[in-house]
């Protein structure tokens, strides 16, 4: 119980010092936009690109966190949707710093882009420093891929996790009482081992979902299940290399992903660019709902909870 605690406090002490950090960096972004606000740079308004910002895990989470902000597929998904239905907006840059997340939030973004590709709106993907799995996936469904040669992708395919807690339990002499209604109804348990037929089923879950995902990256990409094949074996690759396999079309930045959208588009140079944004507030409530979700899921771990999600992730 003594160890249980001293870890429970350095961890609430690592996420306090996080947030200190975290005012500390807005506070500094805040400073930056006033420094451009002083040297007179002009607001545009008129025909221009629409930028969607994907951050962090996918879940389907939406306005559920103790702060009450939109986060996850959903508040993606309704930011495509605005900015496809504003006449003003001619194409959109997708910018992707995810290492991918559950598979029905990653599949609910990717079938409202290829929605709004199919109405010939020019989709841009712009990788981050980590575009894997499920990040990879959104990706393919843009008419192009751009990456920085560092940006860390790939990744394909899809994993389940969940912890075996049974020699802990064993050690500490803590016996489970289940009461189930079928043969699966606790698959997944922390407290015991799989069973050969729970390990068949799960594996047939993973490879529809892999399945899948071949096949809507193919899609995507405008090339067969047999192109991306060889490489969907959940290796991670850099930029330089995803270009060298076809799965990401060219090396660039942000700005250049931007530039391509509004060449695409066939937009002004200087068009106006439609970002998302927070104020500092918000940016801070944001740290602060992400760090009480992540103690929450950390003591959920240590009172024996399992919470089994199929994801498209990648987890080093």
């Amino acid at each position: 119980m003594d160890r249980n605690r001293k870890i429970l406090i350095s961890i609430f002490a690592l996420l306090i010092l996080s947030v200190m950090l975290a005012i500390i960096d807005i506070s500094i972004k805040v400073q930056d936009d006033r420094d451009r606000d002083h040297r007179g740079m002009p607001f545009r308004t008129g025909p221009g690109v629409g930028i969607v910002r994907v951050e962090g895990p996918i879940s389907i989470k939406s306005r559920s966190g103790p702060f009450d902000l939109s986060a996850g597929s959903e508040s993606i998904v309704k930011r495509l949707d605005e900015l496809s239905r504003n006449s003003s907006i001619k194409a959109i840059v997708l910018r992707i710093n995810s290492p991918g997340g559950t598979v029905a939030s990653v599949q609910e973004i990717y079938h409202k882009l290829w929605k709004i590709r199919k109405r010939n709106i020019p989709l841009i993907a712009s990788m981050g420093d980590i575009a894997t799995s499920g990040g990879y996936y959104i990706a393919s469904a843009c008419n192009l891929i751009f990456a920085n040669y560092g940006t860390v992708t790939g990744s394909i395919g899809v994993i389940a996790l969940s912890p075996n807690m049974k020699g802990l339990f064993e050690k500490l002499g803590i016996k489970m009482n289940v009461i189930k209604s079928g043969n699966y109804k606790d698959i997944m348990s922390s407290h015991r081992d799989l069973t050969k037929d729970e390990s068949e089923l799960l594996q047939e879950m993973i490879d529809t979902s892999y399945r899948r995902f071949l096949k809507d990256v193919a899609l995507g990409r405008n090339q067969g299940i047999s192109d991306i094949e060889p490489y969907a074996d959940g290796r991670i690759l850099n930029g330089e290399t995803a270009q060298k396999l076809k799965l990401v079309d060219t090396i660039g930045t942000f700005d250049d992903a931007v530039d391509k959208a509004r060449e695409m588009a066939k937009l002004d140079e200087n068009s106006p660019v439609y970002d998302e944004y927070l104020t500092p507030f918000q940016q801070v409530l944001m740290s602060l709902d992400t760090m009480v979700r992540f103690g929450s899921t950390i003591k959920e771990g240590m009172d024996g909870g399992s919470a089994f999600t199929l994801e498209y992730r990648y987890r080093p």
